[in-house]
């Protein structure tokens, strides 16, 4: 009887697990290294210049040193179809080399060519690159690339953070026709995926092997057998790249793995940006580095000493360029740095990190509350709240409260201000990090914007030259760019001709002055006088003129009328231009433009013209009062572009 009982057991723990993998097994054909089916050799061209076939990646888990260490298998390919688009060929591999977290290895790749050769990789054509001061990535290009290629390599990285798993992309800049991820867990850990931009169909399973040699009787104890996650995707569209966005890498379809359980027996774990805030402080903590930064302390008290009767605005402007004027910054972003303050006050070269907490200490030292923000720039994208990462933060800055107001500011930025930060600092969200608390906060700098007034008071002549008078008053991007030109040793009649005639070959400029370089508070004065010669074109009629003299746009920035990702410009945007034309005598303007405003929200265009028999008065303005516009909102954007750039390339004729 035991020994029916026996073989019955066995019989249906067998069949089942037979059954289970066998269903799962037929979901995704995996892609053996090096063995090349022929369909793919039979693969039809698509409209992208490659596609990618097969995209993998397969985790499991080490213990090395008393340490649990990720282990993630990569294998990608992809066939090519124009063997001239160089992302095809050539392969970068980014990996988190800081504090060693991540290690590369066994790199390997083949071209398959449709003759049947296979060309290997060399290993003397990979390099290392250095990108930031976290990541590396490895570099090569694949061996005698042909149209019809099939290209396929692999890698290995060892993975010692395992609190989290990277981002798996499931959307390139082609088509990838299958994905697939699997996660191998040991008993003590499991992970909680998160899906981002992808709206397809994504299959997710589990395989459940056996490795027990233990006969399938109930009464002897099982092992618990191997668990293996999948996810699988399929043609997956491409995420082209488009103008004016964050990062690609925000719109792009991905996984996204945090650890939800750990220990024996597992244990739920806590996941929340509370608990990212205090590994935060207890490891790397930029607050802990500002309290114990004596001498910038000192520093900011004794630059208050100085001011007596100045209030805490002046007094944070006076500190702030102080540092400003001193720091000198290596171009390198971080969320923390331990350099202490003295020796970025002495300028030394220093992080963005280490700049802004000597600021923060500096300003806390003459009585004011500043704290440190820790944000992502936009290269390296917008935060995901919905997953608490520290790792998601790779810059810092400084947010002040003086008086119910708040201030935002950056003093590895040079020749800017409290409230005008570098533009790629100016992302969605930033985290201010307080003794006792935290706060999310909308990043919204009162100076960072680009904002040109200009009056043009000329003469046209009768041969087509037109002379006058320029009065610009410049503020935010455009006043920075202009004082650290004037600091490069640009003369002054180059910095107007760049700001203000870029494009013109034969502009002369005299009596050029620019105003208030030292005065942060106020605009950046420009005044010249400029001779154009041949601007108006000559006929036997009259001349023809083109209305916009400067703050043209001769291209609409976002190139044609189609998009599917959101807009987000560099910063808001406001031109104020002015004119005062007098004709030559006997001309007259054969125009009968009129008054017209193009608006949206977030945008106006508006136009003014007063056309008299012998002067041409007009006026264009154009404000974008914000950063980000929704897809729904781009083709109201796009027009009002486009008009700007109607006008730029419009001519008016003057008729003799």
């Amino acid at each position: 009887m035991l020994k029916v009982l026996y073989r019955y057991t066995l019989i249906i723990g067998v069949s089942l697990f037979m059954l289970t993998s066998g269903l799962y097994g037929q979901s995704f054909q995996d892609a053996d290294f090096g063995v090349i089916p022929d369909s793919l050799y039979q693969l039809s061209p698509s409209d992208a210049p490659y596609v990618i076939t097969n995209k993998e990646m397969d985790v499991s888990f080490n213990e090395e040193d008393g340490s649990i260490v990720a282990i993630l298998d990569h294998h990608v390919r992809l066939k090519v179809f124009d063997k001239t688009a160089r992302e095809a060929s050539i392969v970068s591999i980014p990996y988190y080399y800081d504090d060693n977290m991540e290690q590369i290895s066994d790199i390997s790749g083949w071209t398959h060519l449709p003759s049947g050769n296979q060309i290997a990789l060399r290993q003397s054509d990979i390099r290392t690159v250095n990108i930031n001061s976290r990541y590396n990535i490895k570099e090569f290009t694949m061996p005698a690339v042909s149209n019809g290629a099939i290209l396929e390599y692999r890698y290995k990285i060892k993975r010692r953070y395992i609190e989290e798993l990277p981002d798996f992309f499931l959307s390139h800049r082609v088509p990838t026709e299958a994905a697939k991820l699997t996660i191998t867990y040991p008993n003590y850990l499991r992970y909680q995926q998160l899906t981002e931009n992808y709206s397809g169909s994504l299959r997710n399973n589990f395989v459940y092997t056996d490795t027990s040699s233990v006969p399938k009787i109930f009464t002897i104890p099982q092992p618990k057998p191997i668990v293996t996650e999948r996810w699988m995707a399929y043609d997956i569209p491409a995420t082209e790249k488009e103008p004016y966005i964050t990062s690609l890498d925000d719109h792009r379809a991905k996984l996204k793995f945090m650890m939800s359980e750990f220990g024996i027996p597992r244990q739920t774990l806590d996941i929340g940006w509370d608990v990212v805030v205090a590994k935060l402080r207890k490891n790397t903590n930029p607050l802990a580095e500002i309290r114990k930064n004596s001498f910038a302390h000192a520093k900011g008290d004794s630059i208050a000493s100085a001011h007596p009767n100045a209030d805490l605005k002046e007094i944070q402007n006076h500190i702030f360029r102080y540092l400003n004027k001193r720091m000198s910054f290596s171009g390198a972003h971080a969320p923390y740095s331990s350099k202490r303050g003295r020796a970025v006050i002495e300028g030394e070269v220093a992080n963005q990190a280490a700049i802004n907490q000597a600021l923060a200490a500096m300003l806390r030292g003459a009585g004011i509350d500043a704290n440190p923000v820790l944000v992502s720039t936009r290269k390296s994208g917008t935060i995901n709240k919905g997953f608490p990462s520290f790792y998601q933060f790779n810059g810092l800055m400084v947010r002040s409260h003086i008086e119910g107001k708040t201030y935002v500011m950056d003093a590895s930025f040079a020749h800017s201000q409290p409230g005008l930060i570098p533009v790629d600092m100016f992302n969605d969200e930033g985290l201010e990090l307080k003794p006792r608390s935290f706060e999310w906060f909308k990043i919204e700098p009162a100076h960072s914007h680009f904002d040109l007034q200009v009056d043009v008071e000329a003469k046209l002549t009768a041969e087509g030259t037109l002379k006058g008078t320029i009065v610009s008053h410049q503020q935010g991007y455009p006043a920075q760019q202009i004082r650290q030109q004037r600091t490069d040793g640009m003369t002054d009649s180059d910095i107007v001709s760049r700001a203000l005639f870029d494009g013109y070959a034969d502009i002369r400029l005299d009596s050029v002055e620019i105003q208030n370089l030292n005065r942060y508070k106020s605009p950046v004065k420009i005044t010249a006088h400029f001779e154009i010669e041949d601007y108006a074109t000559s006929f036997s009629n009259g001349l023809e003129y083109r209305p916009m003299v400067v703050g043209y746009r001769m291209n609409n920035p976002f190139g044609d009328a189609s998009r599917d990702l959101p807009v987000t410009l560099d910063a808001p945007e406001q031109l104020d231009v002015s004119y005062s034309i007098a004709l030559p005598s006997g001309f007259s303007v054969d125009d009968r433009s009129q008054d017209q405003s193009l608006k949206m929200d977030g945008g106006q265009f508006r136009e003014r013209y007063n056309l008299e028999p012998g002067t041409l008065n007009y006026n264009y303005q154009i404000k974008i009062g914000r950063k980000n516009f929704s897809p729904q909102l781009f083709p109201q954007l796009y027009n009002l572009y486009e008009r700007w750039v109607q006008l730029s390339n419009s001519k008016w004729l003057i008729k003799r």
